[in-house]
């Protein structure tokens, strides 16, 4: 039985990891993270509230688009860790499986993660991980390289403020809160495109976690591309940032959107797509750059939207003005209310991560064919 198989966004979806809100935290104050609202246990009553809006998720999933839905185990994350390394007061929430399963074929990998906070996260997964293991003989499950998280890995200069200009000048210059002694990404921050994974630096995925990506897919034809969003100030996982919402055809190139006020980089746009089956179009802006109170992700979760085929997505209820640019491009919407879950870490497409879709890898980059080193800037 061949469970595990997603090679991008937009194949037709038949399985999916969706999370929980319950025992979801703010995590407290550490090296890698200055938390912008009350730290500790999220409130029951906003817990309930996601609760009800990822529960009807569930249900569109399985009965309006047939879909088979897995949850994790409900963890109890306002537990305390302490290792060799650090110790932590609380921990996460598991309402997120986009950062921390990645899915390129038939593999999940356990991501290294970048938070202290989140050091167990992928424990809640086990259950679901081992049950494919035993059921899906072709299934490969990798843990990436656990860090030490230790003070070491982290810039502690860094400037947390975004209005000081210190700031700005660390991010235009690639430097973020975490440094290179040890590889590290959250899977978030890998964009799936076929053959070619496309790769924010930012700040919780850095080059030697890249690299260690990259070493470990080459075997299996896989490319990595590095990409940089030096208009965002606080750079966190790709799928608000660059997102494809039209895939490639023999008649017409694939279509990417990227926020008009934090684009990818010229040297990146054109050292990857020029010559490629895809063009990037600007994203419409949100339909309010106001997020709800505790939230933590930008308003472009506008964007964060689950492809459950190629000419079908389902989309926060409340983000018009992208619902009316998908419809424009032949994408039929399906609305949810989902605005309550965006205090949990992201909207649909980071509380959920598609195991399985019905189609094979493809290359949408034969730009890259005639030289297979062009993965990363010279810098």
């Amino acid at each position: 039985m061949k469970i595990v198989n997603s090679h991008n966004e937009w194949d037709p979806l038949e399985e999916i990891i969706l999370g929980v809100p319950d025992f979801w935290c703010t995590p407290q104050k550490e090296p890698g993270y200055l938390p912008t609202s009350r730290t500790g246990k999220q409130s029951d009553e906003y817990i309930h509230k996601a609760a009800l809006q990822i529960d009807n998720l569930e249900r569109v999933l399985r009965f309006q688009c047939n879909v088979t839905v897995r949850r994790p185990d409900k963890i109890d994350f306002t537990q305390p860790v302490r290792t060799p390394f650090f110790s932590i007061e609380h921990q996460h929430g598991a309402s997120c499986p986009r950062d921390t399963l990645l899915v390129i074929g038939n593999e999940i990998i356990e991501s290294t993660m970048s938070s202290r906070a989140r050091y167990f996260e992928s424990m809640a997964y086990r259950t679901i991980l081992n049950d494919y293991f035993e059921k899906d003989e072709d299934m490969l499950w990798t843990m990436a390289p656990k860090p030490t998280m230790s003070e070491n890995m982290y810039n502690s200069d860094f400037p947390f403020d975004t209005n000081c200009q210190e700031r700005k000048d660390w991010i235009q210059n690639y430097k973020y809160v975490i440094n290179e002694a040890e590889p590290c990404f959250d899977a978030a921050e890998v964009l799936r495109l076929g053959k070619d994974l496309i790769v924010q630096q930012s700040m919780t995925a850095n080059r030697k976690g890249i690299d260690w990506l990259r070493r470990h897919v080459k075997s299996r034809g896989y490319r990595v591309h590095e990409v940089h969003f030096p208009g965002d100030l606080n750079p966190v996982h790709i799928d608000a940032s660059l997102v494809p919402l039209v895939p490639p055809t023999n008649e017409r190139k694939g279509i990417l959107v990227n926020p008009p006020d934090r684009p990818i980089t010229k040297e990146d746009k054109d050292r990857i797509f020029t010559g490629s089956s895809w063009e990037i179009l600007d994203a419409p802006f949100p339909n309010s750059m106001v997020v709800p109170e505790s939230c933590e992700s930008s308003a472009w979760l506008s964007i964060n939207l689950l492809m459950v085929g190629p000419d079908k997505a389902i989309v926060e209820e409340t983000e018009i003005p992208t619902i009316n640019f998908l419809e424009s491009l032949g994408i039929k919407c399906i609305r949810v209310p989902y605005r309550d879950s965006y205090r949990f870490g992201g909207s649909i497409h980071c509380q959920t991560s598609d195991v399985r879709r019905i189609g094979e890898c493809h290359n949408y980059f034969p730009n890259m064919d005639s030289n297979e080193n062009q993965t990363t800037t010279n810098r």
